[in-house]
């Protein structure tokens, strides 16, 4: 990737990620070795003399900040994608990278997720009293609540619990989690029985942050979330494992079953629920693992008194003060963050369209050029626009929309920002057409 001297954390993240991926894809498909041999001396250029990756810039994600240093996070990071490829801890870039981590980490005060990465680092090394010494220590600010154990942010506030709702932990914290269990569970020969339990407990709560589409909160979580699953499956496997029924029934006269055994065993089985609301078990027979998700879709109306975000939007004209104003029309936006942090995580701002209104595409790629704006997507009925961060200063930006069928009772479209790594973070406003009034 780029020669440039000044380097974002996310370039250097992404790089080692890709890098990892086309090395450990080789075996499977063909990768021109270039790009390897090109990428890995890009990211030593980036190594500093004391072995720590440089960053300059600022995280996407301000969640997962290391406490002491944020060159600590990312070189560790860096140094898992090395291991992962895998290169051996002979590697000069490796050799100093674990320099950097073993200093970092002798150092202390580093929070909570950089020390889940310097684990699982260190678990790949094959430095095992670090290894073990980074796991005591986060045993000791570990979450265990029913049967499950996972990893938080110090100082978080509870979400309060509604009905038949099971709120899902951010992408920090999804990550940092993952990040543990994979910890627990790269030992060699093997990990031990006490780590197996303690990594089924691990793996309990991840699975229970996973969404229906069987991703989670954001790419990145998903990616070391998964990882850490698929790593768990291999560990916990046992062939000798026999077959599995599960029972669905209801208090009334339903009842339902599925069959899992090997044949089968990687293959997902659903079915919709005849009645809801409604009482239902579940019961599990046999021997094996099986895990079962149910997913609940109902719509309420957002809490607005606490948004942390400040969000006005209007049209341009406001009024129908033309003919013009009936077929075309520009979207204004004004968004501030009004929230507990200095500023946000990276930011959606996703508008959707007016029925039978489309974005004109040309000035919705203009918006790249905004200093805030670094991307933009587009769909018939809807534009997502991503924003780097969003402080309390108020930022200002407008698209056109263009008519493209005439539509009676136009109703309102919504407008919603959201923080992309706090997805409860989010302010929600709507607009109406200038011509409401006269749409026919």
């Amino acid at each position: 990737m780029g020669g440039s001297s000044h380097c974002c954390p996310l370039c250097l993240r992404l790089t080692a990620f890709v890098l990892k991926s086309f090395a450990q894809a080789r075996s499977h498909i063909f990768i021109e070795e270039k790009h390897i041999q090109d990428s890995l001396a890009w990211l030593a250029g980036k190594q500093k003399d004391n072995g720590c990756f440089r960053s300059s810039g600022t995280l996407l994600n301000n969640a997962i900040k290391g406490g002491v240093d944020d060159e600590v996070t990312l070189s560790a990071y860096i140094t898992i994608a090395l291991l992962e490829i895998p290169l051996p801890i002979t590697h000069s870039v490796v050799r100093n990278a674990l320099f950097c981590l073993e200093t970092a980490a002798e150092q202390g005060g580093n929070h909570v997720y950089t020390r889940a990465l310097l684990a699982y680092a260190f678990a790949l090394a094959g430095k095992e009293e670090k290894r073990r010494a980074l796991l005591d220590s986060l045993d000791k600010e570990a979450v265990k609540e029913d049967g499950s154990i996972h990893w938080q942010r110090p100082g978080k506030e509870q979400k309060a619990e509604l009905p038949f709702y099971q709120p899902r932990a951010p992408s920090a914290e999804v990550e940092m989690t993952a990040y543990v269990l994979l910890t627990y569970l790269t030992t060699q020969p093997a990990p031990s029985q006490d780590d197996l339990s303690l990594a089924t407990q691990i793996a309990k709560w991840i699975s229970k942050q996973q969404n229906p589409n069987g991703g989670f909160s954001s790419t990145q979580d998903t990616v070391v979330a998964l990882q850490a699953l698929s790593q768990y499956g291999v560990s916990a496997y046992a062939k000798s494992g026999g077959a599995s029924t599960v029972t669905l029934q209801s208090t009334g006269n339903f009842q339902s079953q599925f069959q899992v055994d090997h044949t089968n065993r990687l293959l997902l089985q659903r079915m919709a629920l005849p009645e809801v609301p409604g009482d239902y078990s579940i019961g599990v027979t046999g021997e094996g693992c099986v895990y079962v998700q149910t997913s609940l879709r109902y719509n309420v109306f957002p809490k607005l008194d606490d948004a942390p975000f400040a969000l006005e939007v209007h049209t341009v004209p406001e009024i129908c003060d033309s003919a013009k104003a009936q077929r075309t029309f520009n979207i204004a936006i004004n968004i501030s963050y009004t929230g507990k942090r200095p500023v946000s995580n990276m930011v959606i701002v996703d508008v959707k369209m007016l029925s039978g209104f489309i974005p004109m595409k040309s000035s919705v790629r203009k918006l790249e050029g905004h200093h805030h704006i670094h991307h933009t997507e587009l769909s018939t009925n809807h534009v997502l626009l991503y924003m780097e961060q969003v402080s309390n200063v108020t930022q200002s930006f407008s698209f056109a929309v263009e008519q493209d069928f005439p539509i009676q009772s136009l109703k309102p479209a919504l407008v919603k920002v959201y923080d992309y790594y706090e997805t409860d973070e989010f302010a929600i406003a709507e607009y109406s057409a200038p011509c409401i009034k006269g749409s026919v």
